[in-house]
């Protein structure tokens, strides 16, 4: 998932860099991406949710 995340970001970046006008949609995803790895975080190392593989 981490690659997912690297990926999200550099897309982010070339959206910034190449289209400025779009800084709230790369902004979105940013968060977006950001917020899916932490519930993944989370869900991974809580008690909760054992024995789940991501």
């Amino acid at each position: 998932m981490e690659f997912l995340g690297f990926a999200v970001t550099l897309i982010v970046v070339a959206i910034i860099f190449f289209k400025p006008a779009w800084e709230r949609l790369a902004f979105g995803l940013f968060v977006t991406m950001w917020l899916v790895e932490l519930v993944m975080f989370v869900a991974h190392s809580s008690s909760v949710l054992p024995n789940m593989n991501l």
